[in-house]
């Protein structure tokens, strides 16, 4: 049955975390109608921001979750698009990229999900490490997450997107898989933001990439406990000499205000030593954790629950709404030409019925 002209189109999110992805859809006006996820905190935190997305222990599982559990959650409503992002830290360039790491196998689970589901188009996201993640006998995993969906008859592709470029004030690289089951061509959103101002051929001026003094709090207003003791600074001076010197990591990083952060990851919350404050040698701060989430895009109204720990570790895994709205809204264009183009068919045939009656 067609939509009305009003009805927004339907996403579901798997493995939704805080709700980043589903964030953006819905900045795209998407109606978000399920979200999912095993973690107890990340679902009080999504179901904080989509009370209408409601879930309960049914629904935690991925590995549980039927078709029929969720058209009725979802009151049988068509899916236009599910999204998600299967756990990744047995891929994540931080970890060891263990190939027998089981969380490397739920990435099936969201294939089987779209199997069932049959939706027009699914978005995975992913880090980039995946890329040269390798199974236990050597096979490209890369390959056979794409060989996956081809089965069951999914066209795909993969992008790797960078968040500055659709206007998040971080320089941060996530891997996206997108597919449909139409005949509709997949392409990348083309960027709003450059490094660098500049015209486009076929489209508006880039704007400069945003920088993170744009969004971080004024000195005055950041409480007391942010700040890093004169021994923790210099354990952090040590630690970057000695990493210096080993040729490895990258011991602390000092945002430049003037440019996008570098990446906030989920352990933001041991020492902030991936993007640090400075406002001179001996005053040195972390991030708030509202400071964190305007980097990672989310509007200042998103509400996290859970400990400070807890609130860190979910905006770090998240994907940057902005980013999440620049997919939604490449998907949005090919899944209105399609409705537009179902319309005009069905108004075609009615008039040449009309025309027949008329004849006859």
């Amino acid at each position: 049955m067609a939509k009305l002209i009003s009805e927004k189109p339907t996403v579901i999110d798997l493995f939704c975390g805080a709700g980043g992805l589903s964030k953006g859809f819905e900045m795209a006006e998407f109606e978000v109608l399920l979200g999912v996820d095993n973690n107890p905190i990340f679902m009080k935190t999504f179901h904080k921001n989509y009370p209408n997305a409601a879930l309960n222990s049914d629904y935690a599982d991925v590995r549980k979750i039927t078709r029929n559990k969720i058209r009725q959650k979802t009151g049988n409503r068509a899916i236009d698009v599910v999204i998600g992002g299967p756990p990744c830290q047995g891929f994540s360039m931080a970890g060891l990229r263990d190939p027998n790491d089981p969380r490397n196998s739920l990435f099936k689970e969201f294939v089987r999900l779209v199997h069932v589901l049959e939706p027009k188009w699914f978005v995975m996201e992913n880090v980039v490490g995946l890329l040269v993640s390798k199974t236990g006998s050597g096979e490209d995993v890369d390959t056979i997450i794409q060989q996956e969906f081809e089965k069951i008859k999914y066209k795909v592709k993969r992008f790797t997107l960078l968040a500055a470029d659709y206007g998040v004030p971080q320089k941060r690289k996530r891997l996206f898989y997108v597919g449909t089951n139409t005949d509709r061509n997949i392409t990348p959103p083309p960027p709003t933001h450059a490094e660098y101002p500049q015209g486009t051929l076929h489209g508006p001026r880039l704007e400069r990439w945003v920088p993170v003094g744009r969004v971080l709090l004024p000195e005055s207003e950041v409480p007391e406990n942010y700040f890093h003791s004169k021994r923790m600074i210099e354990g952090f001076r040590r630690r970057k000499e000695r990493n210096t010197n080993n040729g490895k990591g990258f011991g602390w990083q000092i945002l430049d205000m003037n440019k996008p952060s570098y990446t906030i990851s989920a352990r933001y919350w041991k020492d902030g030593s991936d993007a640090l404050v400075r406002y001179s040698d001996e005053r040195i701060r972390m991030l708030t954790e509202r400071e964190c989430a305007r980097i990672q895009s989310f509007p200042d109204d998103y509400e996290f629950v859970g400990s400070k720990r807890q609130v860190y570790t979910q905006i770090g895994n998240a994907v940057p709404p902005l980013l999440a709205k620049a997919i939604a809204l490449e998907i949005k264009k090919k899944l209105k030409y399609d409705e537009d183009m179902k319309n005009s068919t069905s108004y075609c045939n009615r008039s040449l019925m009309n025309l027949e009656t008329v004849v006859s």
